[in-house]
């Protein structure tokens, strides 16, 4: 595995891509979303936009997709990822538990000022803890509602 300044760039402008896509063709939150949001942290839910997709497009990028694999973030288990206050949701899996978990992202991205912040902060603690040990998705979790 490269150290996370070979990785940080390339995640970064993968993310902002998305990001940006998201931004175009996401839709906002109704009220309740907003509501969900703002009980997370989120300090301006109405900027949140999120696009169902088929899968979380890991595979497009060959340097994202070594990156996920090797934290273990292809397990299945990711059925939603944020990137600032944009989101992608895996069709089927919409419930409160993952949205409260990635409005909880939103405000962490937030808080750190920007994606190549977040990503810098996420890929070290994923890098060196693992997906399900990084700070970051062990805070998230503790937000998530409707379990």
């Amino acid at each position: 595995m490269k150290d996370l300044n070979s990785y940080l760039p390339l995640v970064v402008l993968w993310a902002k891509k998305h990001h940006d896509l998201i931004q175009e063709q996401g839709a906002e939150l109704n009220e309740e979303g907003m509501e969900m949001a703002r009980s997370v942290g989120v300090a301006e839910p109405e900027r949140i936009r999120i696009m169902l997709v088929d899968e979380i497009p890991f595979q497009e990028d060959p340097v994202v997709y070594s990156l996920a694999k090797s934290v273990g973030m292809l397990s299945g288990q990711v059925t939603g990822i944020t990137f600032g206050h944009s989101i992608y949701i895996v069709k089927g899996c919409q419930s409160a538990r993952l949205y409260s978990h990635e409005f909880r992202h939103v405000h962490q991205y937030e808080v750190l000022g920007s994606i190549g912040s977040f990503m810098d902060v996420y890929l070290e603690q994923v890098m060196t803890f693992g997906y399900h040990q990084a700070s970051l998705e062990k805070d998230a979790r503790q937000f998530e509602t409707g379990l």
